[in-house]
């Protein structure tokens, strides 16, 4: 019996967190993402990685007429971009205090996405959380899709982290995003199951900017399958060897 109990809460449990990802619009996702890219992605060079993660009314996450500059203007968006190509972190640095942001650190080395989430109980996430309510919603998104390496199997992943987000907030929205899949994760064959590490934290979804910024949720509805767009496409191993041999060029060409 306490078994079967069990198992009934385990049934409402995933469909109350499905009921959650389903809430989010695709179209309000994509306008806030594209104005991430265009107003706070750091200017030291193209492509370079960073996080952030913000705290808005749910309209922003559910409506695709909302407009992000209501809550985070382009003064903010723009200051933060500062903070960020300066090398430093934003903790609640703007006028509204809605927002945290990072990129990696090399000495010692440490992630955008861990630096935002560590340490537990007194990290920049755990302050952005005190500012909160349940009628929120919460994106945290990352440039780059999180390394496998360093972000989902090593000693100091982010799943703690993202475990306590949830935790706090466990009837509230909150997603997760990333854009570009991770250069080193690009040749992973099984990616999937380490992307579903992070959705059964929190509702995991991809933003794509080929023709126009798309975003879709990484995971199929009532199932544990990972559609292909958040995962890398097929490549050739002929391909993986000419990349790394212009890599090894390159590498000795600078060094001569």
């Amino acid at each position: 019996m306490a078994a079967l109990k069990g198992l009934i809460l385990l049934c409402l449990l995933h469909l109350c967190v499905q009921s959650i990802q389903d809430d989010v619009n695709t179209a309000a996702l994509a306008n806030m993402i594209q104005y991430f890219d265009e107003h706070v992605q750091p200017t030291t060079k193209p492509d370079v990685q960073f996080a952030i993660a913000i705290f808005v009314p749910q309209s922003q996450c559910t409506d695709a007429q909302s407009d992000i500059r209501t809550v985070f203007s382009e003064q903010e968006a723009n200051h933060v971009r500062t903070v960020l190509t300066n090398g430093q972190k934003c903790v609640l640095c703007t006028n509204s205090q809605n927002v945290i942001a990072a990129r990696p650190v090399q000495k010692p080395q440490e992630h955008a996405e861990h630096i935002l989430l560590y340490p537990l109980g007194s990290s920049p996430m755990d302050k952005l959380l005190e500012k909160t309510d349940q009628n929120s919603c919460i994106v945290f998104y990352s440039y780059n899709s999180p390394c496998v390496t360093k972000c989902i199997q090593s000693a100091d992943n982010i799943l703690d982290g993202l475990s306590n987000w949830k935790n706090k907030r466990k009837d509230a929205m909150n997603v997760f995003v990333f854009e570009k899949i991770w250069q080193k994760d690009a040749w992973r064959k099984d990616m999937a199951k380490d992307l579903l590490l992070i959705h059964d934290q929190v509702p995991l979804f991809r933003c794509n900017n080929t023709n126009g910024m798309e975003c879709q949720n990484c995971v199929e509805r009532n199932t544990r399958n990972v559609i292909p767009f958040c995962l890398p496409k097929k490549k050739s191993i002929l391909l993986y060897f000419q990349k790394m041999l212009f890599s090894m060029i390159k590498h000795w060409r600078v060094n001569e």
